[in-house]
């Protein structure tokens, strides 16, 4: 009786080791996913402030959805780098974006986060500032880069 309570007890160290470990290494991946998306959205920010759509573009898988707010939904790179060129035209100049959270399951991670949007149409005196919260998905290429597989975002309340 007593040796199969010890081999018992084994059992349970044994599974709550692996647990553990499991529930470490899943921390770890998030962490080096958050890692990669920080450093994509300077990427995509680096290059809003150049003007340069069409990295942004590339940024996306090419089967890629963007859902503006009151549009229509657009897919595919070429089309969300004409979006992204058409939002750069109409006077955005930057788009600073601050990550507030990362979850993942194997290939694909979620993100939501914030951005400030710096606003200074042709002609205008001043730029102005905008706010907007957002979520993507994100999707993991067979080279191990992260691309923007679904972007949604809508305004934040003005500040008072």
């Amino acid at each position: 009786m007593r040796s199969s309570r010890t081999l018992f007890g084994v059992l349970i160290l044994a599974l709550a080791t692996f647990v553990y470990a499991a529930a470490y290494a899943k921390g770890d991946d998030v962490h080096e996913v958050r890692k990669a998306i920080e450093a994509a959205n300077a990427k995509f920010s680096e290059a809003f402030a150049r003007g340069d759509a069409k990295t942004i573009g590339e940024m996306y898988v090419a089967d890629a959805i963007v859902l503006p707010p009151d549009s229509e939904m657009i897919r595919g790179n070429a089309a969300i780098a004409e979006f992204w060129a058409a939002t750069i035209k109409s006077g955005v100049k930057s788009a600073v974006l601050t990550t507030v959270d990362v979850g993942v399951s194997g290939d694909l991670a979620y993100e939501a986060g914030k951005v400030v949007l710096t606003i200074q149409p042709e002609g205008a005196a001043e730029a102005t500032t905008a706010t907007a919260k957002y979520v993507v998905v994100w999707k993991k290429q067979a080279d191990g880069a992260w691309k923007l597989q679904l972007d949604i975002w809508n305004s934040l309340p003005a500040a008072k």
